[in-house]
């Protein structure tokens, strides 16, 4: 056997250990009458937790505190699905207007200036039917940017409303949630290792990180690289 084919075999042994999932999203599905009439099923990646570790951009720093303010912030986050981990950010880019919008009152625009240049070249057009052209022209336009305002402080209020509901902690308190995890973990590998021993006999250190993966991959069907 050449060594592109030992590269493939041993590619695709590795490939079928990954854990892969597939993102149904709704920007990727087929455009048809036929999706636009079923019920269609999304599915996304959720991660059960997330921790966030940034230090916010340094600004222009006074005489007096040449350093600025250096601080690290740390946050705990919990269900956060992919699509969704951009909320979770410092920094967050507030949507704009929509196409839509831009089409609306682009088209309001030009038919309103149309209407007020027609009236005008025709010399026949009253004043205040030219102003109220104009005026139907700015309370439409005024009325779309109204909108997207209120739009936009729902948006935000839903942002606020989903971060108080999946935050779990945040500063110290996270911190003392991951020294508390690293601890169970590696008692939990203290009483694996204890475990293999007693029940093996004496091992090298070699010897017994491979006795503890193998026992994880027969007994509970997972790979991992214990570390002794």
């Amino acid at each position: 056997m050449d060594d592109s084919a030992q590269n493939e075999k041993t590619d695709s042994g590795a490939d079928s250990n990954e854990l892969r999932f597939e993102r149904i999203r709704i920007q990727n599905m087929d455009i048809s009458f036929n999706n636009l009439f079923t019920q269609n099923t999304v599915q996304e990646p959720t991660f059960d937790r997330m921790i966030v570790v940034y230090r916010r951009a340094s600004k222009p720093h006074h005489i007096l505190d040449p350093l600025g303010d250096r601080s690290i912030h740390i946050r705990h986050f919990r269900n956060i699905p992919l699509a969704d981990m951009e909320l979770v950010l410092p920094e967050k880019k507030n949507p704009g207007l929509t196409p839509m919008d831009w089409v609306k009152l682009s088209i309001s625009a030009v038919l309103g200036l149309v209407a007020l240049f027609g009236s005008t070249e025709s010399g026949k057009g009253d004043v205040w039917v030219r102003i109220a052209i104009l005026g139907g022209i700015i309370g439409y336009i005024a009325k779309i940017y109204f909108t997207f305002q209120a739009n936009l402080v729902l948006y935000q209020n839903l942002i606020t409303q989903s971060l108080y509901d999946k935050q779990l902690d945040s500063g110290r308190g996270t911190l003392l949630h991951i020294c508390d995890d690293v601890i169970q973990q590696e008692v939990k590998e203290v009483i694996m290792a204890y475990f293999v021993l007693m029940s093996q006999g004496k091992a090298t250190d070699q010897e017994l990180d491979r006795r503890c993966e193998q026992l994880m991959s027969e007994k509970f069907g997972e790979k991992c690289d214990f570390d002794v």
